[in-house]
């Protein structure tokens, strides 16, 4: 069983539920989605430490897409890369309603 899973919020966004430890194959199944996905993210941390997330964040960040993070608390640094062409918006927030208020405006 995956240790995320991906659900519709809305048109356009897709959320992506982290559930327990990523495993190898976990990371190749969700760099595929990433790779392929064209629509928003909200990434919903809830129930997870921030330290369990941060190594994977880092490798994931450059293949995001415009990307709204809630639920741990991470450090928002390990978000922020150098601008590209190729690089899109990710953002950490409080709360969910916060993390979707934001998305829905971009």
């Amino acid at each position: 069983m995956a240790s995320f899973t991906i659900t519709p919020v809305e048109k356009g966004i897709m959320r992506c539920q982290h559930t327990g430890s990523l495993s190898h194959e976990d990371v190749r199944s969700l760099a595929a989605f990433l790779h392929d996905y064209r629509g928003k993210l909200l990434v919903d941390l809830r129930g997870t430490s921030g330290e369990e997330c941060m190594r994977n964040l880092r490798q994931f960040r450059p293949m995001m897409p415009t990307t709204a993070i809630f639920g741990a608390n991470i450090n928002q640094a390990l978000l922020e890369i150098p601008e590209s062409y190729y690089t899109h918006e990710v953002k950490y927030f409080e709360t969910e309603e916060e993390a979707l208020d934001w998305l829905r405006n971009q």
